[in-house]
C-alpha cells in the first residue's frame, strides 16, 4: 500500500512537470530562449529556464502540505530556497551582476545552515565561526558547481535523479524527494540528448542548493560526508578545473569550456556516452556507499578518478585546445 502512495507522488511530480513544459514551451521559447555564443555545446537556439518545471511542483507540494500541518515541524527545504529561486530566475531573463548572486547565495546558505540538523555551537567561539564559514563556502560551492556542469544535455540531470535517490533511500522515502524525482524523471526526457529545453540558471543553482540542503537533515559527520562523496563525478569535474585554471593563470571567474565532460565532447564523444559516463559513475560509487561503507567508497572515487584520467587521455581535447576548438 505504501509502495503505491510512493508511486502516486512520484507520478504527480512527473504529470505536474510535463503540464508545465507543454504548456509554458512557448514562454520558455519567448522570454528564455538561450542563444549559443562560442563557450557552448550547442548551435541551435534551445528554450531554458525548465528549470521551473522541477521547482513548481516541488514548492507546490510543501506549501499544500505546511498548510495542513499549520506550518508546524519546520519550514520546508524548498520555502528556504526561494531567494536563490528569485534571483536566478532574474538572471535567466535579464542577467544580473555576480555580486546580487552571490548575496542571494549567502543568503540562502545561512537560511539552510539555521534551520539544518547540524549543532554549529560545539567548540570555541572562533572554531564555530571557521566551521560555519567553511559550511558557507560548501553551499555556495554546490550552487556554483552544479550550475557549471549544467552544459551537456541530460548530464546534470541525471547525476541528480541518482543522488536524490540515494538520499532518498537514506530518509526512508521522503514525499517531497519523491515529487522531485518523478518531476525530474519527466525532464530528463526533455533534456536528454537532443535537449528539447534546458533547465537554465534557476534549475541548475536549485538543484546544487537542494542537495546540499537535504545532506545537511543529517546529523551524523560520516553520514554527511558519505553522500557529499556521491557527488563527486560532477564536483570533482569541477573543482579539478578549477584548479588546473588557476595554476595555469586563466581567469576562473570567467566562462570557459575545459570542464572534462566539455573536452569529451568536443573531442570523440557524445553528448549522450558523456551523460552515462557521469551517471553511472555516480551509481556505482552510490551503490558502494549505500552497501559498504564510506571507507570503500573512498576506494572507489580513487578508482573513478582514475578511469576518468584514461578516458580523458583517449577521448578529450587538451586543456589548451578546448579554448579555441570549433563546433562543426
Amino acid at each position: 500500500m505504501i509502495n503505491i502512495i510512493y508511486f502516486g507522488y512520484f507520478f504527480l511530480g512527473a504529470t505536474s512537470s510535463l503540464v508545465i513544459l507543454k504548456k509554458g514551451n512557448k514562454f520558455f521559447e519567448k522570454y528564455f530562449l538561450d542563444n549559443p555564443n562560442q563557450r557552448s555545446l550547442h548551435i541551435q537556439p534551445v528554450p531554458s529556464a525548465g528549470g521551473l518545471s522541477f521547482i513548481i511542483p516541488l514548492i507546490i507540494f510543501d506549501l499544500i502540505s505546511s498548510y495542513f500541518n499549520n506550518f508546524e515541524g519546520g519550514i520546508s527545504l524548498s520555502l528556504l530556497c526561494i531567494p536563490l529561486i528569485f534571483i536566478s530566475f532574474l538572471d535567466d531573463l535579464i542577467k544580473v551582476t555576480p555580486i546580487y548572486r552571490y548575496i542571494f547565495q549567502l543568503l540562502t546558505s545561512f537560511l539552510i545552515l539555521g534551520f539544518s540538523n547540524i549543532n554549529l555551537f560545539l567548540w570555541s567561539p572562533i572554531i564555530d565561526i571557521i566551521i560555519f564559514i567553511f559550511l558557507v563556502i560548501c553551499i555556495t560551492a554546490s550552487i556554483n558547481f552544479t550550475n557549471f556542469m549544467d552544459g551537456s544535455d541530460g548530464l546534470v540531470t541525471g547525476s541528480m535523479i541518482v543522488y536524490f535517490i540515494i538520499i532518498n533511500y537514506k530518509l526512508n522515502s521522503e514525499i517531497s524527494l519523491i515529487i522531485l524525482l518523478g518531476s525530474l524523471a519527466t525532464f530528463l526526457y526533455w533534456n536528454w540528448n537532443p535537449a528539447k529545453i534546458f533547465m537554465g540558471d534557476i534549475g541548475s543553482t536549485f538543484l546544487g542548493v537542494y542537495f546540499i540542503a537535504n545532506i545537511l537533515q543529517f546529523n551524523d559527520i560520516d553520514e554527511i560526508l558519505g553522500l557529499l562523496l556521491t557527488a563527486t563525478p560532477i564536483y570533482g569535474d569541477a573543482l579539478v578545473t578549477l584548479f588546473r585554471r588557476f595554476f595555469k593563470g586563466y581567469n576562473i571567474f570567467k566562462a570557459h569550456r575545459q570542464h572534462l565532460y566539455q573536452r569529451l565532447y568536443l573531442g570523440k564523444l557524445s553528448k549522450k556516452q558523456v551523460a552515462l559516463i557521469y551517471i553511472f559513475l555516480s551509481l556505482v560509487i552510490g551503490i558502494v556507499y549505500i552497501k559498504l561503507s564510506i571507507f570503500y567508497e573512498i576506494g572507489t572515487i580513487f578508482a573513478s578518478f582514475f578511469i576518468m584520467y584514461l578516458i580523458e587521455t583517449k577521448y578529450a581535447v587538451s586543456f589548451e585546445e578546448a579554448i579555441n576548438n570549433k563546433l562543426i
